[in-house]
């Protein structure tokens, strides 16, 4: 039989050091953002104002199953406040965080699963649980329709686009796939810059230095890129670079960190922050500096990732949550996340409820998301 054990510090979340990769290792749903790395680094910086809900599902003695979540309590007109359970990672309102989220479900799926929402339903201390950016190649719509009879009722919304591109066996397959006049202006610009300046070079992070000097390098050319556009950029403040200073750090020591730049006679000009895992790279941040806007340094630099991830059997490059233009200049392929939204069986909760579905139905809803976090 499966218990579940609640986790609610830090440190026995740094305890899980040593098991937490080795069972995500055995998952359907693996990836970047589900890594012990990622998600203790994030609850270090970002998690003060929510409180810690993991869920380990034990057999016996052993963690089977972890469900990385928390707690965020909200506020609605000043009246009543209301508790949902969400992914710890999930990016939110802040801007930062994970892309995708999920559970770690390394042995007995649907049993851990069950168990998971068997304990959260009897502690009965929250009002809804949105597990918000759910992959949509996840086990977890496939779990809940096995398991229907046995969780709260729930709704499962179709949420973000997430592009990627199927990585070709050569380039020229590649170029061959992409827009006509794409591809012309792309090599033309290449030829404009190898024109104009003595030296181009693509490196990758450590070529050029350590993992902070380069990563400060990659900050300002992503500050510089959105600061000419009047946009804060996402490292606007210190606690977020301190972030991504950890997270780079961590990954880099596991060989994940995936940070190359477009340098013309030794001057950064773009940079590419991505992360590898399980042959996937994941594109998480770029930058570049406007002064070069003419020659396209950002699709430049994306050509000779694609050249690398072609050159080391990578799988496919993830572009991450956003329908932005400039990814379906690469590829027309994409997923959707999922966001399943769970209603506990009381008074706040169901009055919630009811308003949203009356903010549907009257097309405000919005407006409505303004105040409620659904």
């Amino acid at each position: 039989m499966i218990r579940v054990a609640e986790i609610n510090r830090f440190n026995e979340l740094y305890e899980l050091k040593h098991i937490w990769n080795d069972l995500l290792a055995k998952c359907k749903d693996k990836h970047i953002f589900l890594t012990w790395e990622y998600i203790s680094t994030y609850w270090k910086h970002f998690g003060k104002e929510r409180k810690l809900r993991l869920l380990c599902a034990m057999e016996k003695d052993k963690i089977i199953g972890i469900a990385p979540l928390r707690e965020s309590k909200f506020v609605f007109a000043n009246s009543f406040s209301y508790n949902v359970i969400e992914p710890l990672g999930y990016r939110g309102g802040a801007g930062h965080g994970a892309d995708y989220t999920g559970l770690i479900l390394a042995e007995k799926e649907l049993d851990c699963f069950k168990a998971f929402l068997s304990y959260l339903v009897e502690q009965d201390d929250w009002d809804f649980i949105y597990l918000y950016d759910i992959p949509g190649t996840s086990v977890i719509p496939e779990l809940l329709r096995k398991a229907s009879k046995d969780v709260p009722m729930f709704e499962i919304i179709e949420g973000a686009v997430c592009p990627y591109i199927p990585i070709p066996s050569s380039m020229d397959i590649f170029m061959k796939k992409l827009r006509k006049k794409f591809r012309s202006n792309l090599r033309r610009r290449m030829r404009k810059l190898e024109r104009d300046y003595r030296k181009v070079e693509f490196k990758r992070y450590d070529e050029v230095g350590s993992v902070r000097e380069t990563m400060r390098i990659f900050m300002k050319l992503h500050q510089k890129r959105f600061n000419a556009i009047s946009m804060p950029g996402e490292f606007a403040t210190k606690k977020i670079r301190n972030f991504y200073f950890e997270v780079a750090e961590n990954f880099a020591s596991n060989g994940w960190l995936a940070l190359h730049f477009l340098i013309v006679d030794d001057d950064p000009i773009a940079a590419d922050y991505s992360y590898y895992y399980e042959e996937k790279l994941y594109s998480a941040l770029n930058g570049f500096d406007p002064n070069y806007s003419k020659y396209s340094p950002m699709h430049l630099l994306t050509l000779k990732v694609i050249e690398k991830c072609i050159n080391e059997g990578v799988k496919e490059y993830d572009l991450l949550k956003g329908g932005e233009p400039y990814k379906f200049d690469y590829t027309s392929t994409y997923r959707k996340n999922l966001g399943i939204r769970f209603v506990n069986n009381n008074f706040t909760s169901n009055m919630y409820n009811i308003g949203i579905k009356i903010a549907k139905k009257a097309g405000i809803e919005k407006v409505m998301q303004r105040f409620l976090k659904f």
